[in-house]
């Protein structure tokens, strides 16, 4: 075997070793994801998993068969700060009061609450999202960003570098991120519940 394919089975058996612990949990809490139409097979539904519990805008897939469903707020509808695909960390204001949602910290902050009160972990005791985005800042390698351009509105890039077996840091192979091949029409994504974005002539070629 060249090198070329021991590079190409490395991701293949991480991305293995991923499903089998999946498949082995009993529990799984899902956030903003629809994994069941992106990785796995409709007809198949949940599997052995005995508690799903999923954190989502809309009724995907996914939260059709879950055990709980809580109503997340989409991005326009909370305070914080989102971090796109290109490593990019954008500022996120609030632009309306909505009933019926709650924001990811909220959710997660309750969650923590109960589970303590269950005897499962710490509850976190952060004030609001800018206290976890300072803990972030501090705790994760690549987000210690300026903060001044973040509260102009633009964005600043995250540069994450992972050390490698001790050694100099380098970045990671384009090989282990691995694509939930989606396009901008793709079933499964938050495209089919825009009627506006369905209304489309691609629309109907989408795969």
């Amino acid at each position: 075997m060249g090198l070329s394919n021991i590079r190409e089975a490395r991701p293949a058996r991480a991305a293995n070793r991923r499903s089998r612990a999946v498949r082995q949990a009993q529990a799984l809490y899902i956030m903003g994801a629809n994994p069941l139409a992106h990785f796995g097979t409709l007809g198949y539904g949940r599997g052995k998993l005995e508690f799903l519990v999923v954190h989502e805008m809309f009724m995907t897939d996914t939260a059709k068969v879950a055990d709980v469903v809580f109503p997340a707020a989409s991005a326009y509808e909370k305070d914080g700060t989102v971090t796109n695909t290109s490593g990019e960390i954008q500022l996120l204001r609030k632009g309306a009061e909505v009933m019926g949602t709650r924001t990811d910290f909220d959710l997660l902050r309750i969650l923590s609450h109960q589970l303590e009160r269950a005897g499962l972990g710490k509850a976190f005791h952060y004030k609001n999202p800018a206290a976890v985005f300072e803990e972030i800042r501090k705790a994760v390698p690549g987000y210690n960003v300026p903060t001044v351009g973040l509260l102009t509105g633009n964005a600043e890039p995250t540069r994450i570098q992972i050390a490698r077996n001790g050694h100099a840091p380098y970045d990671v192979p384009a090989g282990l991120i691995r694509s939930a091949q989606d396009t901008l029409f793709t079933t499964g994504t938050l495209t089919r519940f825009c009627s506006m974005m369905e209304s489309l002539q691609e629309a109907e070629t989408k795969s």
